[in-house]
């Protein structure tokens, strides 16, 4: 059987769905965002696809030590085209907020804090459990100068947007997280540029402190971080299809058997392309996620309770899969001990990770992401209470 087998993946997700289906039996989801459940249910499929992306690169580092994208068309676009569709939901849901706030305004303060909040906690958590691992690894010995030990923590704090360090001279730091982090620095570039695209939306403009914050970003941004974003501001400008649709053509259907049709067959098209530049790509990419973001169930699929759970806690899976498989691989069964495996045992091994990510993702959203939006909503009530 091959090494990269589709089938391999779909145990994955059949795994991942039982234990959410079990969690969910006691813990019953509430979405934040019940106006676009497909939205929910899709995230629950991405995370997952960054879990298995990253799961195939670990088989290919044990087996001779390099950290390269899968040699698969399918489980590269786990990766990539899933975080691809990630930056799509943040400017789906943020362009949408935009235009249904066209004659009051939008909330500044408010959105910044309940950003910082959603954002922050779960990274800083991850951060956390990385140097640990680090220092773990490194015996509790400091391989560099204190100021280089401090440099390269910092640099994780502001969310590596510098530059993707070592922390403690540690070859393999970035192998702990897979390296998730890099798209966070782009999140943020996107909250920062929505007071400047507001002005081509709303009626009532930002504040001149908040655009001058949102020039200052962007261009300490591409100061020290000059490198090509076009793909992914391609993926950003996607998302913004759906919300103008909604809001000057809504009464446009999608959600009808023709339409998953459709969506079914974009999504079994893309797991043939290798690369992410490629034009026909880049379309299929968009009207996916333009039928889903229109409310196109994929046959009643997304609408699925276990599906939107798994979605609500995509981020801390996002955050911590790879802490976990490089906890259980690395640290846990060794190198030497993980290279005689074959393609099924290794995946064997995986397949006993998966109820691990779910489980421990859902408490990471339940003891740190929830309580953190939860603090936020009430400190921006207090505000507006105060005015």
């Amino acid at each position: 059987m091959n090494g990269l087998s589709p089938f391999f993946a779909v145990i994955i997700y059949l795994i991942a769905f039982i234990t959410g289906y079990l969690i969910n039996l006691k813990y019953k989801v509430t979405t934040t965002n019940t106006r676009y459940e497909t939205i929910d249910g899709f995230r629950g499929f991405l995370a997952l696809g960054v879990f298995i992306y990253h799961a195939s690169m670990w088989k290919q580092y044990i087996q001779i030590g390099k950290w390269n994208p899968p040699q698969s068309n399918l489980y590269c676009q786990f990766g990539g085209t899933s975080v691809a569709f990630f930056f799509m939901i943040t400017s789906f849901l943020f362009i949408t907020k935009l235009i249904n706030s066209t004659e009051k305004g939008c909330n500044w303060r408010a959105f910044f804090i309940s950003r910082i909040f959603r954002i922050m906690p779960m990274y800083y958590f991850s951060v956390f459990i990385i140097i640990l691992l680090v220092m773990i690894n490194s015996h509790w010995e400091l391989k560099e100068s204190m100021v280089d030990f401090f440099k390269s923590i910092f640099n994780w704090v502001i969310f590596t947007i510098h530059r993707s360090s070592k922390i403690n001279n540690f070859n393999l730091t970035l192998n702990i997280n897979a390296g998730v982090q890099w798209s966070l620095p782009l999140e943020w570039l996107f909250y920062f540029s929505l007071p400047l695209i507001s002005l081509f939306i709303l009626k009532r403009k930002p504040p001149g402190i908040y655009l001058l914050i949102s020039v200052l970003f962007i261009f300490v941004y591409f100061l020290i971080q000059p490198n090509n974003i076009y793909h992914n501001v391609i993926s950003f400008m996607s998302g913004a299809i759906a919300p103008f649709i909604l809001k000057y053509a809504p009464k446009i259907k999608v959600n009808n058997f023709l339409g998953s049709v459709v969506l079914l067959a974009c999504l079994i098209l893309i797991g043939g392309f290798r690369i992410d530049s490629d034009l026909i790509y880049k379309l299929l990419v968009a009207l996916i996620f333009t039928l889903i973001a229109l409310g196109n169930t994929l046959f009643g699929v997304l609408k699925n309770s276990t599906l939107k759970l798994l979605g609500e806690i995509c981020y801390s899976t996002y955050l911590l899969h790879g802490i976990i498989l490089f906890t259980v691989l690395y640290v846990g069964f060794g190198m030497e001990k993980l290279k005689p495996f074959t393609s099924l045992e290794y995946w064997c091994l995986i397949f006993l990770i998966t109820p691990l990510v779910v489980i421990i993702s859902f408490l990471g959203y339940k003891f740190i992401e929830k309580p953190f939006m939860d603090k936020a909503k009430k400190i921006n009530e207090s505000l507006n209470s105060n005015k």
